[in-house]
């Protein structure tokens, strides 16, 4: 009865907060449902393109098509280098390219199409009448594409839940939704594969026929359910309305390069590079071992499918309970245990499906998991930089891309030692499975690195402590500094001055009740009620320490130490930027560094002093015969005409209009992009050589917007009595 009364107040949250989000939320459940039901169509393309990338183990380019295992790997070392400055491109448009729509959802259609486009034509190709390096150059020439518009689009798809909430579990839960119903797209793709391999390809599940049968239809329902997204969802970022949303292609690379979670999280992707080893065990077992027929390997992977479907319904409770880090160290030391298995039981297709099920369930919760890390550390990142910076993770993440090319070379080496490469004695170099002794000690080979890679995973999760605590924390403090930024700039409104003051009172409440030793609370036989009673105010306790010393940063020593700083740069003006010397870093290097605070002042001394020099360089660089002001209104004017022009031209295609009007705006577009790409150039130019002067402003401003703080409390109490004489 009690499930019944909770499942009906379930239905009716969800007819109540169907287009507009619960109080404390961001998120209507129309919006989740949008991005969860998209998530079908995004992972019907994510699936199709994921099959064709080059890899040193891609089963169509290599047993398909014919491209010796070796050769792959060149060629993915090639296809990996020339992603480097895509990658960058793509960071850059992220963080910087405006558009009203918001900085991923311009980019799911953008790029999703062309990503669908050239899927088609990669398996339509007929590769049969084509000499083996025109094949390989096909094959390159494809990927190129699926580098740059399938990372793009799989980017702004994954990444979309990073600005849709800044509430930690309201994207964990989102996040679950959105994988419990995306899991059907992958989990029926391989339920009928094999099946429709029977029917065109006599069992081949490796034929480009199967391909070609299947892609079409997904093309289809991956466009319908994209838009579907697009249309349906908005993106939230807590940052000051009157924020400039634009940063340095080299500035964001150096602000991520000091994200101590990113790093953890990339090192545990690089040292985990062998746990995927076992991925093609079963297909092996099923092609090569025909261990079962292809009725019953439908069987087995719609099965294996629906062990992701745990980790999805219970992720979020695991992590509400026990928090991220807990869970991904559990999972991970769970997932050693069932790859290890697979070892003694995998004479049998069913007993290894045990194995790799329960591997699933494991993966499962990382599947909700890595989304809500990924946006936490991106909080983390503008709390510490003060910047929104999103695209640029995935140009620090490169450097993981050398990684790589170093550790994919294990794996073919490994295939070919046991036999799989060109000039075998096979027709195809794979048939050479067909052997079961090779077989099986090949599978055993892999089993091993497999259970070895997701030992070395689990290590650097040991050192995350970006707790759900200090996230909630990080929040409230950018609504607080986004309060006071948009105060001084004259564009706070009553609303957002209302909620962060009554946070603000709250916090200074809660401060005074102090924090509860649970240990000696257990010990002196309090009820679970009690203890549970007192984590939460705990956790309270810390949030509002937290945004209390927010509030107190200007008035502490390594401010003032700051501000004096800062005060310097503004008296010496832009054009003492051209008079800072190396001696300015060597005197930062020379401050004592005794106590924790000193050394806190000695490395934000030696950061400004570096900033300094790196902008007296590109101001002699740029501006050899003196500083020339730029003028942002010009650029500002530019991006109005531009979406001006692209609206009247969407007007235009809808009327139907004669194509030479079209034509003559499409002119006009050019050419108003030709201006702005030369303003872009030189507003990085200006910006680069006066980063100290504004870096030095910009603090100066923030300080100067704390110190009235008086005025806003003054503002909230007379509204406050406003409102209750209104009342009365």
């Amino acid at each position: 009865m009690n499930l019944l009364n909770k499942g009906m107040d379930m239905l009716k949250n969800v007819k109540t907060y169907w287009k507009q989000p619960p109080e404390g939320k961001y998120m209507s459940f129309r919006e989740i449902m949008a991005y969860s039901v998209g998530g079908l169509g995004a992972y019907s393309v994510f699936t199709m393109a994921q099959a064709l990338l080059l890899s040193t183990t891609n089963v169509i380019i290599g047993n398909t098509i014919g491209i010796q295992p070796m050769h792959m790997y060149v060629m993915y070392i090639i296809s990996v280098i020339t992603n480097i400055p895509l990658t960058m491109v793509r960071a850059n448009m992220v963080d910087n390219v405006r558009y009203k729509e918001g900085k991923y959802r311009p980019y799911l259609l953008r790029m999703g199409i062309p990503t669908i486009a050239i899927s088609i034509l990669f398996v339509f190709t007929p590769y049969a009448k084509i000499g083996y390096i025109w094949r390989c150059i096909l094959i390159f020439i494809y990927n190129f594409g699926l580098q740059f518009f399938y990372n793009f689009f799989y980017d702004a798809y994954e990444n979309l839940i990073h600005v849709l909430s800044p509430d930690s579990q309201e994207r964990t839960n989102t996040t679950a939704i959105k994988s419990m119903i995306y899991s059907f797209s992958p989990t029926v793709t391989n339920f009928i594969t094999p099946i429709i391999a029977e029917k065109v390809a006599d069992g081949n599940m490796y034929d480009l026929k199967v391909y070609q049968w299947l892609y079409p239809f997904i093309s289809i329902i991956g466009v319908a359910l994209i838009a579907l997204v697009y249309a349906r969802t908005r993106e939230k970022i807590v940052i000051a309305k009157t924020h400039p949303m634009k940063i340095k292609f080299m500035d964001a690379l150096r602000e991520v390069a000091k994200n101590k979670y990113f790093w953890i999280i990339s090192l545990a992707g690089w040292l985990g590079f062998l746990e995927t080893c076992t991925y093609v065990i079963l297909q092996w077992l099923y092609n090569y071992a025909h261990l079962c027929t292809p009725e019953q390997y439908s069987f087995i992977t719609l099965i294996r499918g629906t062990a992701y479907s745990w980790g999805m319904v219970f992720a979020p409770f695991a992590i509400k309970k026990w928090g991220k880090k807990n869970v991904l160290i559990v999972t991970n030391i769970f997932n050693v245990f069932c790859l290890a298995m697979v070892y003694p039981l995998m004479g049998s297709i069913w007993t290894v499906l045990i194995c790799m099920y329960f591997n699933s369930v494991a993966d499962s919760f990382i599947l909700v998991l890595n989304p809500t890390i990924q946006a936490d550390i991106r909080d983390y990142q503008q709390y510490k930089s003060g910047e929104r910076i999103d695209g640029m993770f995935g140009a620090v993440a490169l450097i993981g891309s050398f990684v790589t090319m170093a550790t994919s070379s294990v794996l073919p080496a490994v295939y070919e030692k046991y036999g799989i490469y060109s000039g075998n004695g096979y027709e195809n170099m794979y048939d050479i499975l067909y052997n079961l002794p090779t077989l099986y000690k090949l599978i055993g080979v892999l089993v091993i690195l497999s259970a070895v890679g997701a030992a070395l995973n689990v290590v650097p999760y040991f050192f995350y402590d970006l707790t759900e605590t200090k996230q909630k924390a990080i929040i409230k403090i950018l609504q607080i500094r986004a309060m006071f930024e948009d105060y001084g700039n004259g564009v706070l409104t009553d609303d957002d001055m209302i909620s962060t003051m009554e946070l603000i009172r709250d916090s200074k409440e809660k401060i005074n009740h102090g924090k509860t030793d649970i240990k000696k609370l257990k010990h002196s036989g309090a009820s679970k009620k009690e203890i549970k009673e007192s984590r939460k105010q705990n956790e309270a306790y810390e949030i509002a320490s937290a945004i209390i010393n927010e509030l107190e940063h200007f008035s502490t020593k390594q401010a003032a130490a700051r501000l004096a700083w800062a005060k310097s740069v503004i008296e010496n003006g832009i054009e003492g930027i051209a008079d800072i010397t190396n001696g300015e870093i060597t005197r930062a290097y020379a401050l004592p560094a005794d106590t924790k605070e000193e050394k806190a002042i000695r490395r934000q001394a030696i950061s400004d002093a570096r900033l300094g020099v790196r902008s007296h360089k590109a101001m002699a660089k740029y501006y050899p015969n003196g500083i020339i002001i730029f003028d942002s209104d010009a650029l500002t004017a530019l991006y109005d005409k531009e979406n001006e022009l692209a609206e009247k031209k969407a007007l235009l295609l809808k009327r139907k209009a004669d194509k030479n009007e079209i034509k003559e705006i499409s002119n006009e577009q050019r050419a108003v992009a030709r201006k702005i790409k030369i303003l872009t150039e030189e507003q990085q130019h200006f910006a680069q050589s006066t980063k100290v002067y504004t870096e030095a402003k910009k603090y100066i401003v923030q300080a100067e917007n704390y110190a009235k703080f008086g005025e806003l409390d003054t503002m909230y109490n007379t509204m406050q009595t406003e409102r209750q004489n209104t009342q009365y």
